[in-house]
């Protein structure tokens, strides 16, 4: 294997959402902002019955979404497309229904998001926000002595709920996960 193959299968935000949801055994997984290649980790990782919802005004991303899903073999029932913006979308969702959520932060408020989506999680389950250092702290997220930056609301917010338990990853341009106990 070129260590390409190993970066991509293993060091990727791909392969962290593969490995969550096959390790919290997700039914019923959220997507806000995400890709085809992030909706297949997700439904690969889930078990055969469970459903993504993806969120995301882009119905090209939707369209290659589904044929993802579709070319990999997986049933389009395990997909929920829903067309609109993740604030106002998430509110909407059954509270304590999800084994996990996946956002890309983009330029949201991360305790914005926070807010929007730890209701949503049951006991156990994770929030993952896939970009949450990139605009706190540049492209060198992980490589300064001090550690990854998050601006201060989202630090007070996830301190606010000691449900909550945070942990930054290494991985692409960085990952939040935050369980809920």
């Amino acid at each position: 294997m070129t260590d390409g193959v190993v970066e991509e299968r293993f060091g990727s935000p791909e392969a962290m959402l593969r490995f969550l949801a096959s390790a919290l055994r997700a039914r019923a997984v959220v997507e806000v902002g995400g890709s085809s290649s992030t909706a297949l980790a997700l439904c690969q990782g889930m078990i055969p019955e469970g459903t993504l919802t993806c969120i995301t005004l882009d119905t090209e991303a939707q369209r290659a979404t589904r044929q993802a899903v579709a070319e990999a073999g997986l049933s389009g029932n395990r997909l929920r497309m829903i067309t609109g913006v993740g604030a106002e979308v998430l509110p909407r969702l059954a509270e304590n229904a999800y084994d996990l959520v996946h956002v890309v932060v983009g330029n949201s408020s991360m305790a914005e998001l926070l807010e929007l989506a730890a209701p949503l999680l049951r006991p156990g389950a994770t929030l993952l926000l896939n970009g949450a250092f990139r605009h706190a702290a540049g492209d060198r997220v992980f490589a300064s002595d001090s550690g990854p930056q998050l601006p201060r609301d989202m630090l007070n917010a996830i301190h606010a709920d000691p449900r909550l338990v945070p942990v930054a990853l290494p991985i692409g341009s960085g990952l939040l996960a935050i369980a809920r106990t």
